[in-house]
């Protein structure tokens, strides 16, 4: 069934000791070698396709987004993961989505909303997954983000595109955190949800959940429709699983995935996730057909090189791990009715 585990991160240890004793011994490659030099100082590798940090520096956290890593968490550190294969779907110029005939007749009973209820979405996923890998820090710094997405100017936070030779700044891209809700339509009540960030024209899925038979498959539709409306190149759906790939995602090697981020971090920064600032119907998206230069209208998009009114995030500076010997205090467990509160 549909997210019933970490369905886009794959297993990690949560045991801190083999976190910094960890080394990398794969053949003699030097897994650091993927990672920008600028970020060195600040995250390493820790063992196959993870790499660790202590900071949850939300500008470090966009940083990474914007270099192709997927961050998540253990207690007390980060876990920015760059898959050695990623799972991908392509939505632009031809679309690979697959509609299926049940979920399309199905979808009539829901509707979609975009950024409505963050913290209603966070506590969802951890009612059916549990703390997972969404501890209270990295929560606490996906809120931030998302708090910058949100409004009028959907302007998210400025990831700084690097010169890779001198190591200074040569532009900005903005990074954008969304919730994805779809709702019952005649209960009004939350049926399944995730959360999800984009970098130019590529969405990435971070995880999800559902509350009722069909609403995540019917979610997963409805959302593929919206991005290709809003003009999204492509959805990133992070490690395979059986029910990505009957979508019509592939897999595609990490370099050809960076590669795709790189391009479209500059060429296409004003793709934003909209949905019309209300919740709209799910048949109706999954119904939709795109026409010549439709897409950009029906979602409100910027134009794709257009320049960004994002805002920079001065008021939260980034520290270097070293200034931080004791690493995030040890989140305690919240009680059920409590998890994705006040985090």
């Amino acid at each position: 069934s549909y997210r019933n585990g970490n369905d886009n991160t794959g297993s990690h240890s949560s045991d801190n000791n083999s976190i910094k004793n960890e080394e990398e011994k794969e053949d003699g490659f030097d897994a650091n070698s993927l990672l920008p030099r600028y970020l060195l100082p600040l995250v390493r590798h820790y063992h196959d396709d993870f790499y660790v940090s202590r900071s949850f520096d939300p500008r470090l956290i966009v940083q990474l987004m914007a270099e192709g890593f997927l961050p998540i968490a253990t207690q007390g550190y980060l876990l920015p993961k760059l898959h050695v294969e990623r799972c991908v779907l392509q939505l632009k110029p031809n679309s690979n989505l697959h509609i299926s005939k049940s979920t399309r007749k199905k979808s009539k009973r829901f509707l979609l909303s975009v950024n409505e209820c963050f913290d209603e979405v966070v506590a969802g996923c951890h009612r059916q997954h549990g703390t997972n890998w969404l501890y209270p820090p990295i929560v606490a710094a996906f809120r931030a983000i998302h708090q910058r997405t949100t409004g009028e100017n959907s302007g998210g936070v400025n990831a700084m595109i690097m010169d890779h030779e001198s190591l200074d700044p040569r532009d900005v891209t903005p990074v954008r955190l969304y919730t994805v809700e779809v709702w019952n339509a005649e209960t009004g009540a939350l049926a399944g949800g995730e959360l999800g960030y984009s970098v130019g024209g590529i969405y990435s899925s971070l995880t999800g959940f559902s509350n009722e038979d069909t609403a995540g498959s019917v979610q997963l539709l409805a959302l593929g429709k919206l991005l290709m409306q809003c003009g999204f190149e492509y959805w990133d759906l992070g490690m395979t699983l059986e029910y990505k790939t009957r979508l019509g995602a592939e897999l595609i090697p990490r370099t050809e995935f960076v590669s795709k981020v790189k391009r479209s971090r500059v060429e296409s920064k004003g793709v934003v996730l909209r949905c019309g600032g209300s919740r709209r119907n799910a048949k109706e998206l999954v119904d939709w057909e795109q026409r010549p230069a439709a897409a950009a209208e029906a979602c409100g998009s910027k134009q794709k090189n257009g320049d960004s009114q994002s805002e920079k995030m001065t008021d939260v500076p980034m520290q270097h791990p070293s200034s931080d010997k004791k690493g995030s205090p040890k989140p305690k467990r919240k009680r059920p009715h409590e998890e994705g509160k006040g985090e």
